[in-house]
């Protein structure tokens, strides 16, 4: 019987992976199937409390969270601070489709990557790249 190189969590030895946190299922998908690769892997949360779930779950921080800034229950901007806290290792990126100025956002929060719905698959990659180069460097 051939085993399976994922464990328990699903977790792929040698993968990245990025967790994506949205209220929107089609866009989710979207997501996963345009970046996920031999590479990367994309897991994706609906809300806060699913994504601490798939957080714990995991034994590797994940190389970027990027979450919407608009969701029901906890906002993104309040799940960016607190994985900031969390995920020293990993890139926090927040996007949304309703908000385009960060002037506003607290201190604490400006310097996250924003990405402004609708944005190209390019855009995403070069975060993704950038999360990589930046995890890497934190070993």
């Amino acid at each position: 019987m051939i085993q399976s190189q994922q464990d328990k969590t699903g977790a792929q030895p040698g993968r990245d992976w990025m967790l994506v946190v949205d209220d929107d299922e089609p866009f989710l998908e979207l997501i996963v199937s345009a970046m996920t690769d031999d590479a990367l892997e994309v897991v994706t949360a609906t809300s806060a409390p699913a994504a601490f779930q798939t957080l714990d779950q995991r034994a590797v921080a994940p190389l970027l969270v990027l979450t919407d800034v608009l969701m029901p229950g906890m906002d993104g901007l309040t799940l960016a601070r607190k994985l900031s806290a969390r995920l020293t290792r990993s890139k926090i990126a927040v996007m949304s489709g309703n908000l385009s100025d960060v002037s506003w956002w607290p201190a604490d929060l400006r310097d996250l990557v924003f990405l402004a719905k609708p944005f190209r698959m390019t855009e995403l990659t070069a975060v993704v790249d950038a999360a990589r180069a930046e995890f890497k460097t934190k070993l």
